[in-house]
């Protein structure tokens, strides 16, 4: 069972003097602080998947994700948590095995196979998951990011968070958005009177808003938040980084890395000063965590600044 220190994750209004003059109010709801070693939000996409694993009377849990992967960290320390073997199918080359993400994830106890991006790709291929489950019967198959139903039912609870910190007292929430997990969670969990921003931090027009679509359409309760996504802001793809992305991050007065949280607070910052979000607004950026992984992308960062 995994348990979390605390109740509710804190929310804090935060004070960037380039919007003070904006009469947006931005408060942050600081997941990376509510279960750090699960990176904010992966606590609720694996807390229903392990429980679930459990229940069911699996021994292993089995999933997938790249060299720096937030989720192969995050589950590695779930399941030593919970008292379950792991595994990490990584995408990419053995050499790779000496990273900070994937060291801390085999010193958590977790065991890596490395396979081809070819052989990666086919990760959601039918043949292939069902070739994983005859080779490891033991094992629940948990997808790319926890972003299946059970990891979508956790997400809903981040509502619950905001509500304990704000109650009605704001109108929009604001997220990075990788899978589209996260954001259907939140949508389901938000009364029909709010607004749902996704940031997609990869390049994923139209393949996104599917994604978010279905995790909506298999949920047991009907959407409540309306939702967009917002596709201007992933300065390159997925785990790219400009230059404006890093000496904005530099600049911030929160840790930010630049996969998922840089991009999700650059892009507030362009509504605001652009006048896309309006005076008056009341915004929840939510900070998903992730910040293992700014050892993998800090060389990059440090090219820009």
């Amino acid at each position: 069972m995994l348990s979390p220190a605390q109740a509710y994750a804190a929310v804090e209004p935060i004070a960037y003097p380039p919007w003070q003059d904006s009469q947006v109010a931005v408060s942050v709801l600081r997941l990376d602080q509510f279960f750090p070693q699960l990176s904010g939000n992966k606590y609720f996409k694996l807390k229903h998947n392990l429980a679930y694993a459990q229940a069911q009377g699996y021994s292993r849990v089995l999933s997938f994700g790249g060299a720096y992967s937030n989720h192969i960290h995050a589950l590695a320390y779930a399941a030593k948590e919970c008292g379950m073997e792991a595994l990490g199918v990584v995408r990419g080359e053995e050499s790779a095995a000496n990273n900070p993400t994937l060291t801390d994830a085999q010193t958590w106890g977790m065991a890596l196979q490395f396979v081809s991006r070819s052989d990666y790709k086919r990760r959601v291929d039918e043949d292939y998951l069902q070739g994983l489950r005859q080779q490891y019967p033991d094992a629940w198959i948990i997808p790319e990011g926890g972003s299946n139903a059970l990891g979508v039912q956790g997400c809903v609870e981040i509502a619950e968070h905001i509500q304990q910190g704000l109650g009605d007292g704001y109108d929009t929430v604001m997220l990075p958005c990788g899978t589209g997990a996260t954001l259907a969670g939140v949508v389901l969990g938000l009364p029909p009177s709010k607004q749902v921003l996704g940031v997609a931090v990869l390049k994923g027009e139209g393949y996104l808003e599917a994604e978010v679509q279905a995790h909506l359409a298999a949920a047991a309760t009907t959407p409540h938040g309306q939702w967009q996504l917002l596709h201007d802001y992933h300065c390159g793809g997925y785990a790219k980084c400009d230059r404006a992305l890093a000496q904005f991050i530099e600049g911030f007065p929160l840790a930010l890395e630049p996969v998922y949280s840089g991009k999700l607070f650059f892009a507030l910052d362009a509504m605001i000063r652009s006048g896309d979000i309006a005076p008056g607004s009341r915004m929840v950026a939510i900070h998903t965590g992730g910040m293992q992984g700014l050892r993998g992308m800090q060389p990059l960062m440090e090219k820009y600044l």
